[in-house]
């Protein structure tokens, strides 16, 4: 990767980094959620890569399942004009397909409080009864 592409890919990545500790700060933690009341398919992935950096290692597959994944992905992305074109679709379907599966199990589960469906909690829906009653 080339010192230009290099610098972008580090500036994006502390643009995410300071807009997710804006929304932690606000409150509002995941704009996803908070909006729509619905967990997305990542959801617990910053949490998990957190208790990573302290070596908690079964926190973090409690918060998501697929954290360790998440190298072998950003590898891919990284190399992706030094892999074949083949191998890095099979990595992006492949991990599409188990997030997809992870979520619906996750999503399923009543006991799990990572990934919920509470739609009457999220913002849209409580500003549209607010306007309606």
């Amino acid at each position: 990767m080339d010192e230009e592409k290099m610098y972008s890919a580090m500036t994006a990545i502390m643009a995410v980094a300071v807009f997710c500790l804006f929304l932690h700060v606000v409150g509002i933690g995941c704009p996803i959620r908070f909006l729509t009341g619905v967990a997305c398919p990542g959801c617990g992935m910053t949490r998990a890569a957190f208790s990573l950096l302290f070596l908690r290692f079964s926190d973090a597959l409690y918060y998501h399942p697929l954290i360790f994944l998440m190298p072998t992905v950003a590898a891919a992305l990284l190399l992706q004009k030094r892999i074949p074109a083949k191998t890095y679709k099979f990595l992006i379907f492949t991990t599409i397909v188990m997030f997809g599966i992870v979520y619906v199990i996750r999503l399923l589960d009543p006991s799990n409080e990572i990934v919920t469906f509470r739609p009457d909690q999220g913002f849209i829906y409580r500003t549209i009864q607010h306007f309606i009653h």
